[in-house]
């Protein structure tokens, strides 16, 4: 509300005025003491008051006007300033209601991407194990194989051997042959030479 000072108007300035000159009358007339005297006194400070009366009714009556205008004025600008802030408080409101939708959307992504995420941490995670086991079936094929090998080279080996000791055993019985052969050919030339001679 606003603190304005209130200037005395020409009607109150009037009134006092009146209300004065009536004073001034009514001691004027005791003074004189003589009835017409007294009766023009009392009937104009009779009609003064009553005139100062209505001035001052007036000037009471134009004080509540401004005052209450004052206060629909006051009250209009505070409803300019609520209607200013309800929509400064819609625009915010707004304004946050987006960014929460933005917010959610975000958030409902990231939910998305966690679990597409995980489906392809547990698809790995099933290669990683696929792999493992295959890694372990190479192996023991590796293994089987080696063990396969070691055997083939111990047959191979021992084939070696017999087939060393076959070479021997042929190499002897071609030497007990040859020695049998020539043993049969000096029989026989020996028969022969005794046939002849």
């Amino acid at each position: 509300m606003s603190n304005r000072r209130i200037p005395r108007s020409r009607r109150a300035v009037g009134a006092i005025a009146l209300l004065v000159s009536a004073v001034v009358v009514a001691v004027l007339g005791l003074v004189v003491s003589t009835v017409t005297v007294l009766v023009v006194a009392t009937v104009y400070a009779v009609a003064a008051g009553g005139v100062a009366g209505r001035l001052l009714s007036n000037e009471i009556a134009q004080v509540r006007r401004d005052w209450a205008h004052d206060r629909a004025v006051l009250a209009d600008e505070h409803r300019k300033v609520a209607v200013v802030r309800s929509r400064e408080h819609i625009a915010f409101a707004d304004q946050m209601s987006q960014r929460i939708s933005l917010r959610d959307a975000q958030i409902a992504n990231l939910r998305d991407a966690l679990v597409t995420a995980e489906i392809e941490l547990a698809q790995a995670r099933e290669r990683f194990s696929a792999e493992r086991a295959r890694r372990a079936a190479l192996e023991a094929d590796v293994t089987s194989a080696r063990s396969d090998l070691e055997s083939a080279r111990v047959d191979l080996l021992a084939a070696q051997e017999a087939l060393a000791a076959s070479e021997a055993a042929e190499i002897q019985v071609r030497t007990e042959l040859q020695a049998w052969q020539e043993a049969a050919t000096e029989d026989g030339n020996g028969a022969q030479d005794r046939k002849l001679a």
